[in-house]
């Protein structure tokens, strides 16, 4: 399923949000102009909106700051403070709808982000051929893409019972770079030393964690869905192999024997 990187404007507020920067400014903006109570404000903002998460809760009482911002708490009546949910996809528009009969006025923006518009990409691909006519098994993919801001890959590699994928964002300006096992947990990030950086979160580069988190999980569905046969689509990662007939697209690797595919800018992909 396709992903939405739809951007908002708030009239007298802001342009060109993202979901989390529309629910943000909003509920903001409310407790700035009420003074409310938590009680008041979750009145305002039920939790149903959200779903299990809640749009806002109390600064104290966060266990999972990861889907709140935590960075940047509401002051509100008694001198409570309280974050915002960072956690929007569909359930954005019911909390449009909520917001439109508060007074907002929420309006779709024109302006095209070029932080989603992925410039270049390139793929390699290396298979195993048994031989025998079967559908030839992966034995390691690179999917990289780039808007010349950032770089984004996701690598597969065969593990005991399946595939493993590993996913990696680099920032071109500070040539910083960070890896995870999920596209969600970037958490801890390095420079052209190998040192530590002093950064804790794809924000902390200015970019927004879940619209990068969505684009590695498309990347990695979109190769599935291009390359990988039918059983691949539908048991990944327990099973991946390329269609037999595909195999006029590869090229033999003259040490290893292995079938190569490369597609696109190989220049894109980062040293580190």
């Amino acid at each position: 399923m396709a992903r939405d990187y739809t951007k908002y404007n708030i009239e007298g507020l802001g342009e060109d949000l993202n979901k989390r920067q529309l629910v943000f400014t909003v509920v903001k903006d409310y407790a700035e102009k009420n003074n409310p109570s938590f009680e008041d404000l979750q009145k305002a903002f039920p939790d149903e909106i959200q779903g299990s998460k809640g749009v806002v809760k109390k600064e104290a009482e966060v266990r999972d700051p990861k889907r709140y911002n935590v960075k940047e708490p509401l002051k509100i009546k008694n001198g409570a403070h309280v974050v915002v949910c960072n956690q929007w996809g569909e359930n954005i528009k019911r909390f449009i709808d909520y917001a439109t009969n508060l007074g907002y006025s929420i309006e779709k923006s024109s302006i095209t982000n070029n932080n989603n518009k992925m410039a270049r990409d390139y793929t390699k691909i290396k298979v195993e051929d048994n031989n025998k006519g079967n559908d030839l098994a992966l034995v390691e993919a690179e999917i990289v893409q780039t808007n010349e801001k950032y770089t984004l890959i996701v690598f597969l590699e065969p593990v005991r019972g399946g595939f493993n994928a590993q996913y990696y964002f680099y920032d071109i300006k500070t040539k910083v770079y960070g890896s995870s096992s999920s596209p969600e947990d970037f958490e801890e990030f390095t420079d052209e030393d190998n040192e530590l950086t002093d950064h804790n979160s794809l924000e902390d580069f200015g970019y927004d964690w879940n619209e990068i988190s969505e684009k590695l999980f498309n990347m990695r569905s979109e190769f599935i869905k291009k390359y990988l046969n039918e059983a691949s689509q539908e048991n990944f990662p327990d099973e991946a192999a390329m269609p037999f007939e595909k195999r006029d697209m590869l090229k033999e690797e003259v040490i290893t024997g292995l079938l190569v595919f490369e597609e696109g800018d190989k220049s894109i992909v980062p040293e580190f």
